[in-house]
């Protein structure tokens, strides 16, 4: 079974450490992912930043492996 490694970009909308669960808010609507203890830059993932987060399908759960903010130099390149 091979990981394949997934991006979303969105807005955080919840982060509950108690279910160890991560709410991003995506153009498809609110996609809920599973955090854990080997998740890098949690500290980016606070209510109403923008953030970009990689993640795996494991056991058909999307599991985080890390969270960044988008900034400047994540930015996305305009069509000319």
């Amino acid at each position: 079974l091979a990981l394949a490694q997934a991006e979303l970009r969105g807005t955080v909308v919840k982060v509950d450490k108690a279910t160890d669960q991560l709410v991003v808010k995506t153009q498809r609507g609110e996609e809920t992912l599973l955090l854990s203890s080997g998740t890098k830059g949690l500290g980016h993932a606070k209510e109403g930043a923008k953030v970009i987060v990689k993640f795996s399908e494991k056991d058909g759960q999307p599991r985080v492996t890390e969270i960044a903010p988008q900034d400047a130099k994540t930015k996305q390149i305009a069509p000319p």
